[in-house]
């Protein structure tokens, strides 16, 4: 933690440092992971987590009609049913 970038919000560079090879299947995860996911936060954690009562998270307009935010960015980091989401490429990738 001592190398953080300072545009960058610490909760993402973690995750970028972290999750990205090794991301969290959010039907099996407990609530502090969750926590460490980038665009999850407690109450969408705690959602999260009483969804799954209901039935697996197999897509991200579930999580999108939860509260999830920024899709594009909690995507990278996450599996659904073992499977990474599907995520939109960028155009200015690397401009």
């Amino acid at each position: 933690y001592t190398n953080l970038l300072l545009y960058v919000h610490p909760k993402l560079a973690c995750a970028e440092a972290n999750l990205q090879q090794n991301p969290i299947e959010v039907n099996q995860a407990s609530r502090p992971e969750l926590l460490r996911i980038p665009g999850i936060g407690p109450k969408l954690a705690d959602l999260i987590l009483h969804s799954r009562t209901q039935g697996a998270l197999t897509e991200m307009t579930h999580l999108r009609r939860l509260g999830l935010r920024n899709q594009e960015t909690t995507a990278r980091f996450i599996l659904l049913n073992g499977r990474q989401p599907d995520q939109q490429l960028s155009l200015f990738a690397g401009l």
